[in-house]
């Protein structure tokens, strides 16, 4: 036990007044014997005896009074065992999460608000000395400052500046940071507190597994910090969500019209009628659509649209409903539309009788709107050189690449072929009879470090033994289409000979290259089409012939829509991706080497950043990796504006959170407190500081034994009477 105030607890020597009083009285009275005092003595010499009990049990009571008066004064604190710090500085980490389900709105105003208010108490609590943290929680853990700071006012001002909206919450990784940041802090006494709604969809996977994984890591530190869980808000329900856009996959060309699918989810337990959707194109309304959403259950709409111009451009679904949380009530993505894309096709073979040159069957796939004389323009555009005629010309106004059958190239063709394959070019190459294999494998393999997926193998297959593709369910954009049996059978066609594709050792363990994959198989489980990536561009390699010396492939109806596939889908999706998730950097490439060029960043709430490109693998290089809020990000180039769509999991558009039992028992696994507000906190705080007060039970006892006295007085006082 300790006092608050030490030097009033003197006054409890008070208890000698009575005391002496007491002696006093005692001392003051004469002996005198009188007459009748022989008849009073048997009766004194009785109750005598209880005569000085009586007096001694006042004396102790009135002794008492004065020294509970002065404890009650001097505020005495229970502290058990323990040694209080009083207002010693703290180590305090608050993480605090802005993911977007705290922007869900209530009575209290939206929960990040709530969340932001109890963050500033608790900052401007600490006493002077102490270091503060605040990791804001999103797909990626931002931090305020990048160490911790001992200026509380300046840790309040950010959080003033605070908006949540952040991506849906990596705990496992804010957790992680949060234990490598306390062990970095300077104070003797650490606190980490995690200010979050505790919703449900992000906290039960770590209530279910990760739990005793962050009891360990706290308690694996140099020193240990009190774990405090504050929850924010309660339960809110009826949101509804755009959870996706479903777009083409392939190349879109200017003028095409094409299907965009928009998913909305509702979440709540009733049914919303006359929902609207409306969809934009490029922030301009293009289309609007009514539908009814069952409770809990979800809808697709489908939109049409054709660009008129090519570019980067930005659809976006929105729900127009009334729910709680309106962040996720549209979604955006962003589209490349093509004006054309430059194919050269390389003939190792050629032939000036019609279909008979190695080339012929491709030119027709790729452009038959051309050939046809229709009135529609192909995406495609290609030109047909031989090995003697490709030069840096051909290769440096090509988006694709093919050789078909093309026995070898010149070391010039070559170091220039791989120069275009490395900047993000797509080469696709067919074999044949007349290519040379030790080439092949030395020049273009290279022992898994060159640009083709897999060496060529030994030749296989008889006319007379025809093997088909396996139709499989297809993972690979390009193949996606033929997983409905309506837009074509790869199966149809037949395989007569083909040379082994050598995609792992000769143990079969080991693959020759690891970034090769097979996305097409023959019957007989020999790879028939292959990809790798090689720099920022693409390499396939089929195993047979693009004409009709060794398949009949090219003669099926298939085969169009296959070569379109292939050639629009991996030239199109070359380009540095343009539709993130939250923290993935943006980024552009400017061309070749040269100068450093200006690039303007807007941000989704509309601020402007100015960067500088750098170079990178020969080429300008525009990078900016500040995406932790979802949204649509627009880069300004000298040439062109390129617009970037960054969306975040849809997982915290159910806002139902963690209950009570949950709650407790993920504090309980993880050795954490559970409190119900700021105001809460402090004063457990507090109690850990300072101890508990017990004044007013002394006050108590004090009032209780000025009664007693009184009580006994006039009791004593009828019994000697």
């Amino acid at each position: 036990m300790t006092f608050l105030n030490s030097a009033l607890a003197l006054g409890a020597l008070a208890f000698v007044v009575p005391l002496v009083i007491h002696i006093l009285n005692r001392s003051r009275f004469k002996k005198i014997d009188w007459g009748a005092m022989h008849l009073l003595e048997s009766v004194i010499k009785v109750n005598h005896k209880r005569f000085r009990l009586d007096q001694l049990i006042l004396l102790l009571v009135r002794c008492l009074i004065p020294a509970l008066l002065a404890f009650c004064i001097a505020r005495p604190l229970l502290t058990g065992s323990k040694t209080m710090e009083a207002n010693t500085p703290v180590s305090l980490l608050l993480v605090l999460d802005g993911s977007y389900s705290m922007e869900a709105s209530e009575k209290g105003g939206s929960k990040i608000k709530q969340a932001i208010e109890a963050a500033r108490e608790l900052v401007l609590s600490t006493h002077r000395g102490s270091d503060l943290y605040v990791l804001v929680l999103g797909d990626q853990p931002l931090p305020l400052f990048d160490q911790p700071v001992f200026d509380a006012e300046a840790v309040v001002s950010r959080l003033n500046n605070l908006e949540g909206g952040y991506g849906a919450c990596d705990l496992r990784a804010a957790l992680q940071n949060s234990l490598a940041i306390l062990d970095k802090m300077n104070n003797a006494h650490r606190e980490l507190v995690i200010i979050s709604d505790f919703q449900r969809a992000e906290w039960m996977e770590l209530l279910e597994n990760g739990s005793a994984e962050i009891k360990q890591g706290l308690e694996g530190l140099d020193i240990s910090p009190t774990l405090t869980l504050l929850p924010i808000g309660s339960p809110v329900e009826g949101n509804v969500s755009v959870d996706s856009i479903d777009f083409p996959r392939k190349a879109i060309g200017a003028g095409e019209p094409h299907a965009y699918r928009v998913n909305i989810v509702n979440h709540g337990k009733s049914a919303r009628e006359n929902t609207r959707v409306i969809f934009r194109v490029n922030g301009k309304e293009e289309s609007v659509s009514q539908l009814t959403l069952p409770a809990g259950g979800s809808r697709q709409v489908l939109f049409t649209h054709a660009f008129s111009e090519p570019g980067s451009q930005v659809i976006e679904a929105e729900v127009m409903t009334d729910d709680p949380l309106t962040f996720d009530n549209r979604f955006s993505v962003s589209v490349t539309v093509w004006d054309r894309i430059p194919v050269v096709l390389v003939d190792g073979d050629p032939d000036p009788a019609p279909l008979m040159s190695e080339t012929d069957f491709l030119q027709v796939a790729l452009t038959p709107f051309a050939l046809g004389r229709f009135q529609y323009a192909d995406l495609a555009q290609s030109s047909t050189v031989n090995r003697e005629t490709l030069d840096a010309k051909n290769i440096d106004a090509a988006r694709v690449i093919v050789l078909a059958n093309v026995s070898r190239l010149s070391v010039d063709q070559t170091r220039q072929l791989k120069t275009f394959v490395a900047n993000g070019g797509v080469l696709f190459v067919f074999p044949g009879s007349q290519i040379d294999l030790k080439w092949y494998r030395e020049e273009l393999f290279e022992n898994g470090s060159g640009i083709l997926p897999a060496p060529f193998g030994r030749q296989k297959g008889k006319d007379s033994q025809p093997h088909r593709i396996v139709a499989q369910h297809f993972e690979h954009p390009s193949l996606e289409l033929f997983n409905e049996r309506s837009n074509g059978d790869l199966s149809d066609a037949s395989i007569n000979r083909w040379y082994l594709l050598e995609e792992t050792t000769e143990s079969g363990q080991d693959p020759l290259r690891k970034n090769a994959s097979v996305i097409a198989r023959l019957d007989n489980a020999d790879p028939f089409l292959m990809e790798c990536n090689y720099g920022k561009g693409v390499v396939l390699q089929m195993a047979t012939t693009c004409d009709t010396d060794w398949t009949d492939l090219p003669r099926k109806p298939v085969f169009l829509p296959l070569m379109q596939q292939l050639v629009t889908t991996t030239a199109s999706r070359m380009v540095p991706p343009r539709n993130l998730t939250t923290g993935e950097p943006v980024i552009a490439w400017l061309g070749n080497a040269g100068e450093s060029a200006t690039v303007t960043v807007q941000t989704p709430t509309g601020s402007e950043r100015v960067i500088q490109s750098a170079e990178q693998d020969g080429q300008q290089v525009a990078d900016y990796p500040f995406t932790n809020r979802p949204g649509v990000y627009s880069l300004a180039t000298p040439e062109e504006t390129i617009r970037y769509a960054v969306q975040t999991d849809r997982s915290e558009s159910d806002l139902r959170l963690l209950d009570e039992d949950q709650l407790n028992s993920l504090a309980e696994k993880t050795g954490a407190i559970v409190v119900t507000s700021s105001t809460e906190y402090l004063q457990n705080d507090q109690l850990r500081r300072n101890g508990s007060e017990i004044w007013k039970f002394v006050l108590a006892g004090f009032l209780g034994f000025l009664f007693l006295e009184m009580v006994l007085q006039q009791r004593f006082s009828r019994a000697r009477v």
